[in-house]
Order: C-alpha cells, then structure tokens, then sequence
C-alpha cells in the first residue's frame, strides 16, 4: 500500500527514532551521549522535521531539506540530523514524484525498488543551483562545524554550480556525497540487502539495525571519523568492525557483549570517534524499508 505524504512524513521519523533508540556502537543512544549531544536532541529533532515532508509535490528537494534543518533548530542547537535530512529528501522527493504517476501500487517490491532507484535518479539528475542554494544555507544554518567547504564549492558563497555537482565534487571524501554522485549505491546496493539478510535472521530490530550498522562501517570507512580524526583512523575502526561481525556470525560470541565491547572501544580515550555518517547511512535505510514495505513491515518487528 502507498504512503501518503504524512505517512512518508511518520515513516521518515521512525526511522530517525530507531536510528537514535539502537545502542549502536560509537553513536548516541538512551544512555550514552556527548558533550554537545544527548539521546533527547535526537527526539526532538525526529519530531521537528514532520512538517518538511509534507506536501512533497509542491516543494523542491532543496527547499525540503531547508525547511527541515530550519524546523530542528527552532528546538535544538547541535547539529543532529543534517545528514539523515541531507540522505533522505531526494528519497522522500523521488517516492512522491512515483506516487503522483501512479505507479506504486503496480509493483511488488522486488520491482518497486527498481522503479523507485530509476525515479530517484531522475531526481538527483535534475537537481540544479537553487537546490544547491538551499543545501548551502542548511548546512550553514545546521552549524556542522566539521563541513567548511565541498571541495571547489565554498559553502559561504552563493553557488555557482548544481547541487549533484557540488556532491560530485566532493563524493571522494564523504559517503553522504558519494551516495548523491553514484545514485545511492551504498543504500540501494549494499546496506539494504544487508539489512534484508538480518531481517530474516533475527526478530528484534534493534539486532537488524546493528548488524547492518557494522556491515556498513566494516565496508565504508567513516567520513565523519575520516574528517576529525583522519583517513587512517577511520579505516582501522572500520577492520575492527569487521572483526565484530565475523565474531558474532561465527555464533561463537555473546551478541551484546561484543557490541558493548566495541562500544567502550570506540569511546575510550585511545579513539573517542563517533561513527555519525554510518548513522546517517543507516537511517535511510530503514526509511528506504518501510517505503518499499509499508506500514506492515513496523508490525513484523519485534522490540
């Protein structure tokens, strides 16, 4: 069954609370945060970005992800989400551009997927310099003090190119980026087939979400890692992830152990890294699920 614009607006923020409620290593959770971060700027920001994703039709995806980073910071200072809405609008666009063909309904979802990938494309291939208008002043607005420019693009000039070229150019050193530039092939390719292979092994979605989490961070180096502590880094966390799944897979470790372990280790003096953009990955993954799924793939979850 197709969602309505306020059912992709609910589906988009259960993704954003599952992302925050999951003890995935390194990231915020109920009860680990960071200085500047704690479990409830998550909350309120999968709250405040509803209305930014209603009414798609009428909007452009620029005007989408501005006006959602303008509505978490009505309530929040810390930048929490500019990448979950930088990841997610060009998704949320291209379903509704599919919804008003009146195409959803025709399709399983093997075949949905593909329509929804090729409507996405076309998206991302129309996006022009008023969207990388807008882009800009969101991450400016959001205050991600970690993106100073995108390569030739300075991000406190107004844009002289298009918002697909901004991320091409810099797709090389952001996974956010890169997923712009190559038509979401982490999401579509990688992360979601994942995500489909642990749904049938396990029950609880918080388990499906963590695995999918390491199947991603073991593959793709972090760019936020990448970016504060540098390229060396972020691969060395990225073979100890591997480690982890190859543990768990193997039935030979306890689950929760191992995922607490990797934790400690991710935040002990020694690293203190937050794999942040993993995060972001995974949250339009599970935004990506229930667009394909519908509602009923919530019900199949067990907590």
């Amino acid at each position: 069954m197709r969602l309505t614009d306020q059912g992709v607006a609910q589906a988009l923020q259960i993704a954003c609370l599952l992302e925050a409620s999951t003890p995935k290593p390194g990231n915020v959770s109920p009860n680990k945060e960071f200085e500047d971060l704690n479990y409830r700027d998550f909350l309120y920001s999968s709250a405040a970005i509803f209305p930014a994703f209603l009414k798609l039709e009428q909007k452009s995806v620029g005007e989408i992800i501005y006006q959602a980073i303008y509505e978490t910071h009505s309530f929040i200072e810390s930048n929490t989400n500019l990448g979950i809405v930088l990841l997610c609008s060009p998704l949320a666009y291209a379903y509704a551009q599919l919804r008003a063909k009146n195409e959803i309904e025709k399709f399983q979802q093997n075949e949905l997927i593909k329509e929804l990938r090729k409507e996405l494309n076309l998206v991302l291939n129309n996006l022009d310099q008023k969207d990388a208008e807008y882009c800009y002043k969101a991450i400016n607005y959001s205050k991600a003090g970690n993106l100073k420019e995108v390569d030739q693009a300075d991000l406190s000039e107004k844009p002289k190119i298009t918002l697909l070229k901004a991320m091409q150019l810099a797709e090389k050193r952001d996974n956010i980026a890169f997923e712009y530039a190559n038509n979401y092939s982490i999401t579509f390719d990688y992360a979601y087939p994942h995500f489909q292979k642990y749904s049938r092994i396990y029950n609880k979605i918080d388990k499906i979400i963590i695995m999918t989490f390491l199947e991603i961070l073991a593959e793709y180096p972090d760019s936020l890692i990448a970016r504060k502590h540098g390229d060396k880094k972020a691969a060395e966390i990225s073979a100890a992830a591997k480690k982890v799944l190859k543990s768990i897979n193997s039935g030979q470790a306890d689950f929760w152990q191992k995922i607490d372990d990797f934790d400690q280790k991710l935040r002990a003096e020694k690293y203190k890294v937050n794999p942040g953009t993993t995060a972001d990955l995974i949250t339009a993954v599970i935004f990506l699920a229930i667009l394909i799924s519908g509602k009923e793939l919530i019900k199949r979850w067990e907590d």
